[in-house]
């Protein structure tokens, strides 16, 4: 563990682990919560030396993409952001240009429909129409989706709608979702993840049970849009590499992917569960671990890069 991160992990989990998302609200409260973090959100293109950055407009929806500047990039990464559904974590300058210069890929920062005034299946339904046109310019293998926490759910969300409402689109070639969860949650999983919360800095193990209220406040979101790890459909995935921490609660629900992962044939899957980090790690790259864990995902994207280069 490092210096930095052994000071604030007590920090974060006072201010964190105690704040409103662990707390009962009503709906209207938490809709204003939801409205109060967004109108915060200013949009502007990064500025970063080396790189060019323009604005893909989708159904009126920002997608930032940014590539090192005068390239032509025969490859794509689609990063998507957490944040819960209620605002865009994004990444720091820092990390796109990580992301962008030790890949050579093109990448796209989807600014997705949030919740309230959105839904999940919104979510998805942008997920497939941004796909549908990275596909007018790259091959389906050339595509990467990476997602963490809530980017992580939509990334699979993404997916399973594919295989349920578009199944004549092809798969991305390699997804990595890193601390994804769901909110359909198997007794078993609920269990392990009452036992990891102790550790857990972040997160309570009963956190599906308290957002599904908001996230399916008509009660008619579809499972698979809403996601129940046990029983979810992944026939027809790509290769994923799944990633979760020891000392995350969602931890607890690995056991139920990769059961659905065997059921449905997915044949090439791989789940990772780090020690020593926390929820959502490789986003906070201020801290030794997040570093860490940003080269790690950069070395699963060109380790696949590599490998399709050579077919």
């Amino acid at each position: 563990m490092s210096l930095l991160f052994s000071i604030l992990k007590p920090i974060v989990k006072k201010k964190i682990k105690g704040s409103s998302l662990h707390q009962e609200e009503s709906y209207e409260e938490f809709k204003q919560v939801s409205y109060d973090i967004q109108q915060k959100f200013k949009f502007e293109l990064p500025n970063i030396k080396g790189m060019e950055f323009r604005d893909e407009q989708l159904d009126g929806f920002h997608i930032i993409v940014g590539k090192k500047a005068g390239s032509n990039p025969k490859n794509a990464i689609v990063y998507f952001p957490g944040g819960g559904s209620r605002r865009w974590q994004l990444p720091f300058k820092s990390s796109e240009k990580n992301y962008i210069e030790q890949t050579g890929a093109e990448l796209w920062i989807p600014l997705y429909p949030l919740i309230p005034d959105y839904d999940l299946l919104d979510e998805a339904d942008f997920t497939i129409r941004m796909h549908q046109k990275m596909l007018e310019r790259f091959p389906a293998q050339n595509i990467v989706w990476i997602g963490f926490s809530a980017g992580a759910d939509l990334l699979l969300r993404g997916g399973r709608h594919i295989i349920q409402k578009y199944n004549d689109i092809p798969m991305p070639g390699m997804m990595i979702p890193l601390s994804g969860s769901g909110l359909l949650i198997s007794d078993e999983s609920k269990k392990r993840m009452r036992e990891i919360d102790p550790r857990d800095i972040m997160l309570r193990w009963d956190i599906p049970d308290n957002m599904i209220k908001y996230y399916d406040i008509n009660g008619d979101m579809p499972e698979y849009i809403l996601s129940k790890p046990h029983e979810d459909d992944y026939t027809g995935f790509p290769k994923i590499i799944m990633y979760f921490a020891e000392d995350e609660v969602f931890s607890g629900i690995a056991p139920d992917y990769e059961k659905s992962f065997k059921r449905c044939g997915v044949k090439d899957y791989k789940i990772n569960i780090v020690p020593n980090v926390f929820h959502g790690w490789p986003v906070f790259t201020f801290v030794k671990e997040g570093r860490e864990g940003e080269q790690m995902i950069i070395g699963d994207i060109n380790d696949y890069f590599k490998k399709i280069d050579r077919h």
